[in-house]
């Protein structure tokens, strides 16, 4: 069994992007070719998945008994589906997503809506084995297992009721699948934990090996007794993955932090194979079940492929592969997920890998932006794909636009007039690019350490915030405006706002100088603030709910129409359409065509049970609302006027 080392949103819908009413054709590249998709959306739709897509996937299975059925998952407990090869992939709702790491993920070879998957987290509500008996629609927590870390799993070959888990606590073993489990390790044996890799001999239940994060252990009489096998292993090796060959049980392979290792006895003597300079560690090893001589291993220096059974490799990988499937179906096509890579395919038996995302993201997405026909997202902490994207055709095709080394982008603004430029904030300072992104180059700043917002005004005028205050520039040369150290700068219709975590701001005159707003409620603290364009009327986030003020953010009366009085976390009024504004609490998205008085979500099939973190809505494209989600991605949604009125 192959685990995650070291490392949450259903989507039923394909990856479909329609703007009005008008059915746009898009080509999709994939691992079978280009798929022209098309569709009509009624006139409030579900979201779909724009992308940019990609980013660190650690698990991936393929369902045996269903042709190009495969099941993948990230560190942070996400899980996706593909039924056609990994063409697209499509999310799957996971209680514990962001609340714990998912280190094992499993399917039942004799019924292909059963999968298994084993989580670790602080929660004791989220830790053990997860089922489900409905290809992922619905999970349940085995009860055996709440609350203790679960680092790998297994599945018996011979019988899939049979399952080990491998925990913090030892090796769990059950016969009913998962309905009641038995530790089967010695419960004060220190050494026999955590179990982070296991492996069922092929057709004896009875016989089980087991990784530590020291050595590895095997029984012969299903856990009665416990061997220590780490002849030849150096001392103290995580042993991340082990793999009995079906056709051959005596022979074995491991793989550990000190690289990869064979056996020829079942595992009573290790051998290292010599790997290519670099590859030292490895994440897992997978023989080919077809072709015992063709073996795997995901290393530091990338993937590693060999013909001859580890006696010589051949790196066919950048990539930091964690874990791949064999295609049941198709000899010689493999899949892949990739921390640095996202999911990918190899139809020539692993030789080349090409990516294959559409649907599929996980990435640390920091800010959404946008201006005539673009839109613009960037991701951190990603040292071979993050950086900024972009998409000139309203989401329908996202590009990297290049990374401002050495630097991570944590806020980015455009021009309203030019929606090639831009300004953004990282460690390091402010930056400037003048061609969408490609380039970067570092831009006098105001004083201040800390850049904690950044806004656009049309013109070229610029607003900055620092721990120092708010600072205009105007050619070339910064003011202080504000003394103000705002977490945030906006800027909503025509009016420049700025917030701290319990006030707000405004600026009448294009941030020359600023007012105080009025405090909707004294306990609460301030998520967004919008004002709908030409007007007074203005709509507060807070973590008392949503407010609204009709005097300029003076005076405020709580919404309570459609929505509650928990934590709204983002407001937007809708840049063209006057009194139609979008707002996000508990998860979902609301509308509002009456000025925020009313309100009433948008779809009962959100986005992510976590809540988009942006909106916006592009003036050239007024029919679409886009929303960003910090790891998911850009979604959008059609929104049309021709709505019933909000009861």
């Amino acid at each position: 069994m192959m685990r995650s080392w070291g490392r949450s949103v259903p989507l039923s819908r394909p990856f479909i992007v329609v703007f009005g009413s008008i059915c746009r054709s898009m080509f999709a590249l994939v691992a079978a070719g280009s798929v022209l998709l098309c569709a009509v959306r009624p006139a409030v739709a579900g979201w779909s998945a724009t992308g940019p897509f990609g980013g660190d996937a650690e698990l991936i299975r393929a369902v045996p008994q269903v042709r190009n059925l495969l099941v993948a998952g990230t560190h942070n407990g996400l899980i996706f589906t593909s039924t056609n090869g990994g063409a697209f992939w499509t999310a799957v709702p996971f209680p514990p997503q962001f609340a714990g790491t998912l280190h094992a993920l499993e399917v039942d070879p004799a019924s292909p809506s059963t999968w298994y998957a084993g989580v670790e987290s602080d929660s004791a509500w989220h830790s053990g084995v997860w089922k489900t008996t409905d290809a992922g629609r619905s999970w349940t927590l085995l009860a055996d297992t709440r609350g203790i870390p679960v680092w790998s799993l297994a599945v018996f070959p011979g019988d899939s009721k049979i399952i080990a888990a491998g925990t913090g606590a030892g090796v769990f073993r059950s016969n009913n699948s998962g309905t009641a489990w038995k530790r089967i390790s010695p419960e004060g044996d220190t050494e026999l934990r955590p179990v982070v890799s296991l492996a069922f001999h092929p057709t004896l239940d009875n016989v089980l090996y087991a990784g530590t994060t020291h050595l590895p252990w095997r029984t012969a009489d299903g856990g009665a007794h416990w061997k220590s096998i780490h002849d030849g292993m150096l001392d103290d090796s995580d042993v991340f993955s082990i793999q009995v060959d079906p056709a051959k049980p005596t022979r074995v392979f491991a793989s550990a932090c000190s690289g990869v290792y064979a056996s020829s006895d079942e595992a009573a003597h290790w051998t290292k194979l010599e790997t290519p300079k670099g590859a030292f560690r490895t994440y897992f090893v997978a023989m080919n079940p077809k072709r015992s001589e063709t073996v795997f291993a995901g290393t530091t220096d990338g993937l590693l492929r060999s013909a001859d059974s580890g006696r010589s490799w051949r790196k066919v990988s950048p990539h930091a592969v964690r874990s791949m499937a064999f295609d049941p179906w198709d000899t010689g096509r493999e899949f892949f997920a990739s921390s640095s890579g996202g999911l990918l395919v190899s139809t020539d038996d692993g030789l080349t890998l090409r990516e294959s995302n559409f649907g599929f993201t996980n990435r640390n997405f920091t800010t959404l932006t946008g201006a005539g026909t673009h839109l613009y997202s960037s991701s951190v902490y990603e040292p071979t794909s993050g950086g900024v994207y972009r998409t000139a055709n309203l989401g329908m095709r996202w590009v990297h636009a290049g990374e401002a080394k050495p630097d991570e982008l944590l806020t980015m603004s455009v021009s309203p007039d030019n929606p090639e430029l831009l300004l953004a904030a990282g460690y390091r300072g402010l930056l400037r690019s003048v061609d969408g992104g490609k380039t970067w180059s570092a831009a006098p700043g105001p004083p201040g350490s800390r850049i904690s917002g950044i806004a656009t005004l049309p013109g070229g005028t610029a607003l900055v915030a620092t721990e120092q205050g708010i600072f205009r520039q105007e050619n070339g040369n910064w003011t202080r405006t504000g003394s103000v150290a705002a977490n945030t700068l906006t800027y909503s219709g025509t009016v420049p706002l700025a917030l701290t975590s319990n006030a707000a701001w405004l600026s009448t005159d294009a941030g020359v100088s600023w007012q105080q707003c009025g405090n909707p409620d004294g306990a609460a603290a301030w998520y967004g603030l919008a004002f709908d364009a030409g007007s007074s009327t203005a709509l507060a986030a807070t973590s008392a709910g949503a407010f609204r003020s009709t005097d300029g953010c003076k005076s405020w009366k709580a919404v309570r129409e459609g929505l509650r009085a928990e934590t709204a976390s983002f407001v937007l009024f809708h840049p063209t359409r006057h009194g139609e504004a979008y707002l996000s609490q508990g998860g979902k998205v609301f509308r509002s065509i009456d000025g925020g008085v009313k309100w009433a979500p948008m779809d009962d099939d959100s986005a992510s049970n976590s809540g988009p973190s942006s909106l916006f809505v592009l003036p050239s494209a007024p029919d679409r609302l886009f929303a960003l989600f910090p790891r998911r991605g850009v979604f959008s949604t059609s929104i049309f006027t021709k709505e019933k009125t909000i009861q």
